[in-house]
Protein backbone atom coordinates (compact mmCIF):
# COMPACT_ATOMS: atom_id res chain seq x y z
CA UNK A 1 0.00 0.00 0.00
CA UNK A 2 1.26 3.49 -0.89
CA UNK A 3 -0.22 6.58 0.79
CA UNK A 4 0.28 10.10 -0.55
CA UNK A 5 -1.82 13.13 0.48
CA UNK A 6 -5.24 11.51 0.86
CA UNK A 7 -4.59 9.16 -2.05
CA UNK A 8 -3.82 5.49 -1.54
CA UNK A 9 -2.59 2.92 -3.98
CA UNK A 10 -3.66 -0.57 -2.97
CA UNK A 11 -3.30 -3.94 -4.70
CA UNK A 12 -6.51 -5.69 -5.67
CA UNK A 13 -5.95 -8.67 -3.37
CA UNK A 14 -5.86 -6.30 -0.37
CA UNK A 15 -9.06 -4.53 -1.47
CA UNK A 16 -10.83 -7.89 -1.77
CA UNK A 17 -10.00 -8.65 1.85
CA UNK A 18 -10.84 -5.20 3.27
CA UNK A 19 -13.37 -3.62 0.89
CA UNK A 20 -15.61 -2.13 3.60
CA UNK A 21 -12.58 -0.37 5.16
CA UNK A 22 -11.61 1.19 1.83
CA UNK A 23 -15.19 2.28 1.15
CA UNK A 24 -15.24 4.01 4.54
CA UNK A 25 -11.95 5.77 3.73
CA UNK A 26 -13.42 6.93 0.40
CA UNK A 27 -16.56 8.19 2.15
CA UNK A 28 -14.23 10.29 4.33
CA UNK A 29 -12.57 11.88 1.29
CA UNK A 30 -9.66 9.56 0.51
CA UNK A 31 -9.06 8.37 -3.04
CA UNK A 32 -8.21 4.69 -3.36
CA UNK A 33 -6.39 3.58 -6.51
CA UNK A 34 -6.65 -0.17 -7.00
CA UNK A 35 -3.77 -1.82 -8.82
CA UNK A 36 -3.82 -5.07 -10.72
CA UNK A 37 -0.45 -6.50 -11.76
CA UNK A 38 1.20 -3.23 -10.70
CA UNK A 39 -0.97 -0.94 -12.85
CA UNK A 40 -3.92 1.20 -11.74
CA UNK A 41 -7.09 -0.61 -12.79
CA UNK A 42 -9.83 1.19 -10.84
CA UNK A 43 -10.45 3.97 -8.34
CA UNK A 44 -12.74 4.17 -5.32
CA UNK A 45 -14.06 7.66 -4.57
CA UNK A 46 -16.90 8.98 -2.44
CA UNK A 47 -20.41 9.42 -3.81
CA UNK A 48 -20.03 13.16 -3.22
CA UNK A 49 -16.86 13.31 -5.36
CA UNK A 50 -18.48 11.14 -8.03
CA UNK A 51 -21.48 13.51 -8.18
CA UNK A 52 -19.16 16.52 -8.46
CA UNK A 53 -17.24 14.94 -11.32
CA UNK A 54 -20.42 13.81 -13.09
CA UNK A 55 -21.97 17.29 -12.98
CA UNK A 56 -18.93 18.85 -14.64
CA UNK A 57 -19.04 16.58 -17.67
CA UNK A 58 -19.67 18.34 -20.94
CA UNK A 59 -22.15 16.62 -23.24
CA UNK A 60 -20.67 14.79 -26.19
CA UNK A 61 -20.99 16.34 -29.62
CA UNK A 62 -23.69 13.82 -30.55
CA UNK A 63 -25.65 14.55 -27.36
CA UNK A 64 -25.44 18.29 -28.08
CA UNK A 65 -26.63 17.79 -31.68
CA UNK A 66 -29.51 15.57 -30.53
CA UNK A 67 -30.54 18.14 -27.91
CA UNK A 68 -30.41 20.93 -30.51
CA UNK A 69 -32.44 18.80 -32.95
CA UNK A 70 -35.13 18.10 -30.32
CA UNK A 71 -35.28 21.78 -29.39
CA UNK A 72 -35.34 23.26 -32.91
CA UNK A 73 -36.59 20.45 -35.13
CA UNK A 74 -33.35 20.52 -37.11
CA UNK A 75 -32.57 22.15 -40.42
CA UNK A 76 -35.12 22.92 -43.08
CA UNK A 77 -34.42 21.45 -46.51
CA UNK A 78 -33.33 24.91 -47.71
CA UNK A 79 -30.90 25.31 -44.79
CA UNK A 80 -29.52 21.82 -45.42
CA UNK A 81 -29.03 22.54 -49.14
CA UNK A 82 -27.29 25.86 -48.35
CA UNK A 83 -25.01 24.07 -45.89
CA UNK A 84 -24.11 21.32 -48.37
CA UNK A 85 -23.45 23.90 -51.10
CA UNK A 86 -21.14 25.86 -48.79
CA UNK A 87 -19.19 22.69 -48.00
CA UNK A 88 -18.80 22.00 -51.72
CA UNK A 89 -17.57 25.55 -52.32
CA UNK A 90 -15.12 25.32 -49.41
CA UNK A 91 -13.74 22.04 -50.73
CA UNK A 92 -13.02 23.76 -54.04
CA UNK A 93 -11.39 26.72 -52.31
CA UNK A 94 -9.27 24.70 -49.87
CA UNK A 95 -8.39 21.69 -52.02
CA UNK A 96 -4.79 22.05 -53.16
CA UNK A 97 -4.22 22.11 -56.89
CA UNK A 98 -1.47 19.86 -58.15
CA UNK A 99 1.26 18.19 -56.14
CA UNK A 100 2.16 19.50 -52.71
CA UNK A 101 5.79 18.39 -52.99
Amino acid sequence: MTISGGKMTVPLFDVKAKLSEYVTLAENGDVIEITKHGKTAAVIISQKEYQRLSENLRPSFIEAVNKWHQKTGGLTQEEYDDFMNSISRNKEVYTPKGDLF
